[in-house]
């Protein structure tokens, strides 16, 4: 859960949660203010975003479903490849497990879509793991980011690292902005 208020901090007191759970979700509340240009930036980022010819979501849930051929070609049809601000949040917790099946282009593409509904609480599935988890190999969805993309990620990375839900995983999220940070500095030329 990102988008909290004074009212969830109460029932944690009620519910006799520690001190310190308490203090570290009063510190998110504070940092909640900075999320809606978090947002923002990652709208500005990839608002020219194109599939192209990548993978899209309905073809990777086909991928992922070891559709034949035929089924491939009409799923492919179906995937959204110019806006996706298009893609509604029920479509991306349906194929919640589709990221593991686009390529560079279309995880690209899908990025925007799957962060800003798991920012805005509509997507319980872990796609900020997505991000932190893995040290993609080379020639991949990375190298594909423009630096305004990569900055927009360090921005929401820093952010969610102070997340209560994320303690533990601090050091995945410092890699992570080093690596993304490195990426922006390294193409911003």
């Amino acid at each position: 859960m990102f988008n909290i208020d004074a009212e969830f901090i109460e029932k944690l007191k009620d519910d006799d949660y520690d001190l310190w759970t308490i203090s570290q979700w009063k510190n998110w509340l504070q940092l909640m203010s900075q999320m809606r240009d978090t947002k923002n930036r990652i709208n500005d980022a990839f608002s020219d975003v194109r599939l192209g010819d990548g993978i899209g979501i309905y073809e990777a849930n086909g991928l992922d479903d070891y559709a034949d051929d035929t089924e491939l070609t009409r799923l492919r049809q179906l995937d959204e490849r110019n806006d996706w601000r298009k893609l509604d949040l029920d479509l991306l917790n349906s194929y919640y497990s589709t990221p593991s099946f686009f390529d560079a282009h279309g995880f690209v593409f899908h990025l925007p879509a799957f962060l800003l509904a798991e920012l805005n609480d509509k997507h319980d599935f872990g796609f900020i793991d997505r991000i932190i988890e893995k040290r993609p190999p080379r020639n991949c969805w990375i190298d594909l980011l423009t630096p305004q993309q990569a900055n927009a990620l360090v921005i929401v990375l820093s952010l969610v690292r102070q997340h209560p839900d994320y303690y533990n995983d601090a050091k995945k999220f410092d890699h992570a902005i080093e690596r993304f940070a490195g990426i922006a500095h390294a193409n911003g030329r």
